[in-house]
């Protein structure tokens, strides 16, 4: 499994981190930090404009970030993806379901 980054993700979850009530820098550098670490990651500077997701528009860089890297699968707890269920060919799923399905299974 490969984990598919861009710069508004990466700043989406910063900002989940600073609601969540860690402040300390020093935490959230550690866990950024492992956004670099993680073995099979990607970034992608560049995602198409994609319009999608009507009720909640910022969603939409999940879906651009997967078409930019061309994954295969969004896994997302959050309503307005769960709600598409899927794009073009990119399955959108809840965390557990993915746990569920893909459990046990080589991502390579």
């Amino acid at each position: 499994m490969v984990l598919c980054l861009s710069q508004e993700i990466i700043e989406e979850y910063l900002e989940a981190l600073n609601r969540l009530s860690l402040k300390d820098k020093k935490e959230i550098a550690n866990l950024t930090g492992l956004f670099a670490e993680v073995y099979n990651s990607i970034f992608t500077t560049k995602t198409p404009n994609i319009k999608v997701v009507d009720d909640d528009p910022d969603d939409n860089k999940f879906l651009e970030c997967a078409v930019a890297l061309d994954s295969k699968i969004i896994i997302s707890g959050d309503k307005h993806l769960k709600e598409i269920k899927k794009y073009i060919d990119i399955e959108i799923v809840p965390p557990k379901e993915f746990i569920d399905l893909y459990s046990g299974k080589n991502f390579h």
